[in-house]
């Protein structure tokens, strides 16, 4: 009768094959107590023919398909906030310009360290705070140590290991020390020995290469360990135009907030521990100190470097830096219940650090430079990033948001749910002839 009663609700191939397992499962719950009784149901339905019904039509197969979402270029609509086609071309080719300048300077640092050292200190290293100020996204899309450090991803082999929550707070924190530690190395030899230089070049990239590698998208480097990170929040707080990402094809929300696709990013934006609050207030408050205190501090050659001489450039900016965070702090206090004071206070400081660092350093070799030049400089940089950093508010991102991974793979799944299914894992991308071996 239990058999008669389920298989009446049968109406199709589909509904019977449902009831036959329905059927089937009610029997062995009443025979559990007797292998014997579970044994003679189970041959009573394998032989007897009526309990069974005809086989239902062919079903998809399901087949696994192993992805890597910057290999993907989805196809999009116009004015979509994913870069299309051609203007990944262009952004290719920058990224690939960029990466080379920094290969021939390292060249340059190895083997012809006269030209090298001035090269790069004083003509391309002063150039990224005003990029990173004005337009940070453009910085993000071409800079050099992102493209070594996404290579891993753009060749199929990183293992995508996704970022812990803690570790990635952990990194931002040993980022902001790396900050402080190695920029006064400068001094300590970096600047006037192209060996050196070209050493902690290569081992910043070799670490970028290696967090790539092993952690998902940009979340091991560009989001986290990198020492510039920091100085990218400071002084990109009012960008002046929003990239769209050439980066990032998908967005697999690896950090979040994602410092890319966040508005009105600032350095206390995570404020995940006292820990975060604590070291992101001393990076507004303490940074025009520092740089400061950096300029007045004499370059030394490796041979010259001893004990004085380490503790007259950590002495410096480190003791600067103290003094403008305590004046910060004070500063903070008095305003401490007026929101919108306290956020242009955050940007003045941002904008007197940057004024800082440019009226000390010019664009350019200084022997190279007309005498008027360095008077002429003050007078445009200082006024123009206070008006570019205080007075201007936007509320943008450094680049767009690329299409969130799970909608796109959402439509994707509902574009072929008539069609052959798909279950996505991370990791290489297969040609679709070889996707029949790893059918599940």
């Amino acid at each position: 009768m239990l058999f008669a009663s389920v298989r009446g609700r049968a109406n199709n191939a589909q509904d019977r094959l449902w009831c036959d397992r329905t059927a089937l499962a009610a029997a062995a719950r009443l025979a559990v107590l007797s292998r014997q009784g579970l044994a003679a149901v189970e041959e009573r339905y394998r032989h007897d023919s009526s309990l069974r019904s005809p086989q239902p039509a062919s079903q998809p197969d399901m087949t696994v398909v192993r992805i890597l979402p910057t290999k993907y270029s989805p196809i999009l609509p116009a004015n979509s906030r994913t870069v299309g086609p051609k203007a990944r071309i262009v952004w290719t080719i920058l990224q690939a310009v960029l990466l080379l300048v920094g290969v021939a300077l390292v060249g340059l640092l190895l083997l012809w360290p006269a030209v090298g050292l001035p090269l790069f200190w004083s003509v391309v290293v002063p150039v990224a705070p005003a990029l990173v100020t004005v337009a940070p996204g453009l910085w993000r899309n071409i800079c050099p140590m992102a493209t070594v450090h996404v290579l891993a991803q753009k060749l199929g082999i990183a293992r995508n290991i996704r970022m812990p929550e803690r570790a990635s707070a952990a990194l931002s924190l040993m980022s902001i020390i790396l900050l402080f530690v190695i920029v006064p190395m400068r001094h300590l030899g970096l600047n006037t020995d192209g060996s050196l230089a070209a050493v902690m070049v290569l081992s910043a990239a070799f670490v970028a290469c290696v967090m790539g590698a092993l952690f998902e998208m940009r979340s091991g480097w560009c989001n986290s360990l990198c020492p510039i990170h920091p100085v990218e929040r400071l002084y990109g707080t009012t960008p002046a135009v929003t990239f769209k990402n050439a980066r990032c094809d998908l967005c697999e929300v690896c950090v979040n907030p994602c410092p890319d696709s966040t508005s009105d990013l600032t350095s206390t934006t995570i404020n995940t521990t006292k820990y975060h609050r604590f070291f992101g207030n001393f990076v507004i408050g303490s940074f025009v100190g520092f740089v400061w205190g950096w300029f007045q501090v004499p370059d030394y050659s490796p041979h010259q470097v001893g004990t004085q001489e380490i503790v007259t450039v950590y002495a410096w900016p480190w003791g600067a830096g103290i003094v403008s965070y305590v004046v910060f702090k004070i500063l903070e206090h008095i305003f401490r219940y007026k929101d919108n004071a306290r956020a242009i206070l955050h940007r003045l400081f941002g904008a007197a650090a940057i004024s800082t660092y440019y009226w000390y350093r010019l664009p350019g070799p200084a022997f190279l430079l007309p005498d008027w030049f360095p008077l002429v400089s003050r007078m445009v940089t200082t006024p123009f990033f206070f008006w570019f950093m205080v007075f201007r508010s936007p509320t943008v991102s450094w680049l767009k948001r690329p299409v969130m991974a799970s909608t796109y793979w959402s439509s994707r799944f509902e574009a072929k749910a008539n069609k052959t299914l798909i279950r996505v894992a991370p990791g290489r991308s297969l040609h679709p002839a070889k996707q029949g071996s790893n059918s599940v």
